[in-house]
């Protein structure tokens, strides 16, 4: 795992992006704020795919849980507020 600062990171980018596609782990800091640079796959939502369907599967399985009747109506009534305020 390599860390660099924001900084030392900005004249190397297109590199440090190549390493973490070769599996490299990047790690990138600014101050406490840190973030992992790493390959992603872009799913195609018209094509099918193990990876896709996991990431269906997962939103429907949750974690979520149903707003109650008081939250709905303290929603509505937020957005009411914010219309009349424009």
């Amino acid at each position: 795992m390599k860390t660099f600062t924001v900084r030392e990171a900005e004249g190397q980018l297109a590199r440090l992006i190549s390493a973490a596609n070769e599996g490299e782990i990047i790690v990138l800091k600014d101050g406490d704020k840190k973030v992992t640079l790493q390959p992603v796959v872009v799913l195609d939502p018209e094509e099918d795919s193990p990876e896709l369907e996991e990431e269906l599967l997962k939103a429907i399985d949750g974690p979520y849980k149903p707003f109650s009747q008081t939250e709905m109506r303290a929603i509505g009534e937020r957005i009411l507020r914010e219309k009349r305020q424009k």
